[in-house]
């Protein structure tokens, strides 16, 4: 495996042979054992995936972090692993199969690049339901398509029926050159229901605790074997050598709204925020009446408003204020879920229709199918291109006539359409960005740097 050059830090990348085949699970078992053992570890998540971070921040108490390469490009994603992984162990968890990318006829973009770039190898989450000795054929041709069992630490058998079920795994994956490093029956507390962007976020059900994952893990997982080669760190020794660090000095304060309702954050994102001088002062829009007093800007992230459409609309304390907030001026950032509640309405899929904030004209129509899905390009005369991603089932009944942000490129079809909203201090879009290589246009509309003019 080639790894990038003087590469210190170590890390694991759990990877599927597709998706919905128990990747997540695997990595919070993962990170909930080591965390239990006292190790330092840094959950990531290759992709733009936001749902998934959120399980692994519940069972590690650590925010995970993208590695979206397609978005990023290597050298994002390199240093961005290297920042992160600096006092701890990296379990990254890979998107949907280990082949699978942004493009259809090679690794671009796929779990298997990022497992080329960082140098980590892979532990394979097989599942196995009802399966027999026709696996080992399936794991040979992932092996021989990723150049050689070289890249990988081991394999997760997952599924398996019975305990005689998996010796009889165990038996027919002999003749490889990987070790079975487990072997995982179908657990009740790793029963997630699925919803239509994926698994049902972890803010809104009852997850078991981090202690009984890890009693799991001991039980049907060989740990000892999996980090015998890993140099992991002791997390109570990082915690001792980071108690020196220097509070950072804010310039700004970006009013972030976090809840059930709003949390798809990139970890990075709120992490450039603070590095470019900006304290986070996170509120909800579902609990709180207002938006908090005193900030320099406001930014309304992704996430499921529609789930909880009653309730937003319910709270006209807090949708009159961020009307209000808006409104007076403040540079506000609205991202996805963000447009959704600026918008005049939210009409379900029931047909019910809601009122919301009443900032961006027309309704948002909850739809069954995905719109515009996948990543996209975006040129900028001042900001130079910018990549991003679309990811919802709903549609902004105006856009053909009221979008004036900016024209976006489907990256898959080439097709152009104008999208978004803007005023002289409101950007509004469907497009998940990552602030690092949206850095120009980020700082732009937030006016962090105050000689700046807004764009519209």
């Amino acid at each position: 495996m080639q790894a990038p050059n003087n590469n210190k830090h170590k890390g694991l990348i759990v990877a599927g042979m597709h998706s919905s085949g128990g990747k997540t699970a695997v990595t919070c078992l993962l990170l909930s054992a080591l965390r239990k053992r006292n190790f330092a570890v840094q959950p990531l998540k290759i992709g733009p995936d936001y749902i998934d971070p959120g399980f692994h921040f519940h069972f590690s108490a650590k925010a995970s972090v993208n590695l979206d390469p397609w978005i990023m490009g290597r050298e994002h994603v390199v240093q961005a692993a290297a920042q992160f992984t600096e006092n701890a162990f990296g379990i990254a968890e890979g998107v949907m199969g280990l082949f699978d990318g942004s493009d259809p006829e090679n690794d671009s973009g796929s779990t298997m690049e990022v497992a080329r770039w960082l140098g980590w190898p892979i532990l394979l989450v097989v599942p196995c339901r009802n399966a027999g000795r026709s696996i080992t054929a399936a794991i040979q041709g992932f092996v021989s398509e990723s150049g050689g069992s070289n890249h990988f630490a081991g394999i997760i058998l997952n599924q398996v029926n019975s305990e005689s079920h998996a010796d009889y795994l165990r038996k027919a994956c002999s003749v490889l050159d990987i070790p079975v490093l487990g072997a995982l029956p179908e657990i009740p507390e790793l029963d997630w229901p699925e919803r239509h962007l994926g698994l049902q976020p972890g803010v809104e059900q009852k997850l078991a605790d981090a202690k009984k994952l890890a009693e799991i893990a001991e039980k049907h997982f060989d740990l000892d074997l999996l980090v015998k080669n890993f140099p992991v760190l002791s997390a109570s020794a990082i915690a001792k050598k980071n108690t020196n660090a220097i509070l950072a000095k804010f310039s700004k304060r970006i009013a972030v709204a976090q809840d059930e309702a709003f949390h798809f954050y990139y970890a990075a994102n709120l992490e450039w925020l603070r590095q470019q001088g900006a304290e986070i002062v996170s509120f909800s829009p579902l609990h709180d009446s207002q938006v908090p007093e005193n900030v320099d800007g406001l930014i309304l992230g992704g996430g499921f408003p529609e789930v909880f459409a009653e309730e937003i609309s319910a709270n006209k304390s807090m949708l009159n204020s961020l009307k209000k907030t808006v409104e007076s001026g403040i540079p506000t950032y609205a991202e996805c879920g963000g447009l959704m509640i600026l918008a005049e309405s939210l009409k379900l899929q029931s047909g019910q229709s809601l009122a919301m904030a009443g900032v961006v004209p027309g309704m948002i129509e909850m739809t069954k199918r995905l719109q515009h899905f996948g990543y996209c390009k975006i040129g900028l005369p001042e900001s130079g291109e910018v990549l991003g991603h679309e990811f919802h089932y709903s549609r902004w009944s105006a856009e053909t006539k009221e979008a004036n942000l900016w024209e976006v490129t489907r990256h898959s079809t080439g097709i152009s359409r104008r999208e978004g909203y803007c005023t002289a201090n409101l950007h509004a879009s469907y497009v998940h960005l990552y602030f690092p290589q949206a850095a120009s246009l980020i700082r732009e509309v937030l006016q962090l740097f105050p000689e700046k003019s807004a764009r519209c």
